[in-house]
């Protein structure tokens, strides 16, 4: 794992919350420490996230797991867009 290099990076979002939510589970299995620093409304969100301890293919899985988070969540109504 990387360690002591810090990432910031900007991500469009559909639904902040979920992100949110995504990052708390994928910290706890993964070991990583992905936070959301700063969210942003112009025509669609944006969220800031930072990260010390990661592999450079942790950025992919959060953003894959997260797609499918939103996919199940649309799949079974709990979701709409």
């Amino acid at each position: 794992m990387e360690s002591g290099k810090e990432l910031e990076f900007k991500v469009m979002v559909t639904f902040p919350y979920l992100l949110e939510q995504e990052v708390k589970n994928f910290n706890k299995f993964y070991g990583t420490d992905f936070e959301i620093v700063e969210t942003t409304y112009d025509e669609v969100p944006f969220c800031k996230l930072k990260v010390t301890k990661f592999e450079p293919s942790h950025v992919f899985d959060l953003g894959y797991s997260l797609a499918a988070l939103q996919y199940k969540m649309r799949e079974e109504g709990e979701i709409d867009w």
